[in-house]
């Protein structure tokens, strides 16, 4: 596949020294968008860019193909492409557009066994049907088919432990490029959890969201199995509504209960990252916020200012939450530590809402 010449690779030399006071983090992946309008995409390791895409538009989340140590980034929605990258080099292997009269919502996941790449998509052709594209990861990332979503709006979506399910955030927004961000159906809304079983290519369950109005987008799986999903509130806001919840197979929706004195205004979650120790970190970048909680009991533990949080993610080799800002800032987010830690600091860089980490003995 001819690969475009709007996408550029810029190896980084860092144009300023990071601010750092605990410069000990593993190297993130993440879109960005610059001061003077540009698009990133790439990895951010100690002090600058390892390596840096300049991309035509804004991206959005990234996943890992460990098999075949590739990174896929997304083009933000409605977007039309995402890109395959050498995750050593920056080389930048694949241009993938998206199937006619579809486009991407942001996010992908690769199935466990690295064959396969699941993206979540709206069928605008239809008028708005929401569904999974499937993509061939060892035939150049070819297209294959598309599986029912379980809803409109499919968002962020992951592997369910065994690799045998997806699960789907469904936003239940209905929107189409041709009327920009615009809810067509803001009566009609169905946000819930969807499951897809992989083997049989069908939704096995969908549960509600606990409110028409929560549009469920974002999530992460603990590794017990516990499903933790945030949700942006569509009606007037502040709701006074949970906004996290927690799902296990079988159950309802349980929401995780926010401490009173909580300044939620916004009613906005963009990022939710697990530990491997029962913990759930939630960044809430219109109320500036991110705030950190217990799974097993859904106790609120505590909460962090940080002006416009973006992204947010579990780096297991230092035990630490890394977060991210629209303002070049990445911090380590410490369960019981009262302060973030500076990191590094990207001046003139605006992160979008998702960092992943590249795992130890990636390179």
């Amino acid at each position: 596949m001819k690969l475009s010449t709007q996408l550029s690779l810029a190896l980084a030399i860092p144009t300023a020294p990071a601010l750092c006071a605990s410069p000990r983090f593993s190297p993130v992946c993440s879109a960005a968008n610059s001061r003077a309008g540009g698009h990133q995409l790439g990895v951010w390791q100690d002090n600058g860019w390892e390596f840096r895409l300049d991309a035509p538009l804004r991206g959005h989340d990234v996943c890992l193909h460990l098999q075949q140590r590739e990174v896929v980034f997304f083009e933000r929605r409605p977007g039309r492409y995402f890109y395959v990258v050498d995750g050593r080099s920056g080389r930048l292997h694949h241009r993938i557009a998206a199937q006619a009269g579809h486009h991407f919502y942001g996010h992908g996941i690769i199935s466990a066994d690295g064959r396969y790449l699941y993206t979540t998509e709206n069928n605008a052709g239809t008028g708005g049907e929401g569904v999974i594209g499937v993509y061939d990861c060892q035939q150049d990332y070819r297209w294959l088919k598309h599986l029912d979503s379980g809803g409109i709006g499919p968002h962020e979506l992951a592997l369910m432990p065994g690799g045998e399910e997806l699960v789907v955030a469904i936003g239940g927004l209905k929107t189409l490029p041709s009327h920009g961000r615009k809810t067509l159906n803001p009566d009609h809304l169905r946000p819930g959890l969807a499951y897809i079983n992989l083997g049989t290519a069908q939704v096995s369950e969908f549960v509600d969201a606990p409110h028409p109005q929560l549009s469920l987008r974002h999530l992460d799986v603990s590794v017990d199995g516990d499903v933790i999903v945030g949700a942006q509130y569509q009606g007037p806001v502040p709701s006074g509504r949970a906004l996290v919840y927690r799902h296990r197979r079988g159950g309802l929706l349980e929401a995780l209960q926010a401490n009173n004195s909580l300044p939620l205004l916004r009613d906005y979650v963009a990022s939710v990252a697990c530990d491997d120790k029962g913990k759930v970190l939630c960044s809430m970048p219109r109320d500036n916020l991110l705030t950190l909680w217990s799974i097993n009991d859904g106790r609120f533990l505590q909460s962090w200012h940080l002006r416009d949080s973006a992204g947010a993610c579990y780096d297991p080799r230092y035990e630490q939450f890394v977060v991210s800002n629209g303002r070049g800032q990445l911090m380590a987010a410490k369960p019981g530590h009262r302060d973030l830690l500076p990191l590094a600091y990207a001046p003139g860089v605006q992160w979008d809402n998702h960092l992943v980490i590249l795992p130890e003995g990636w390179s």
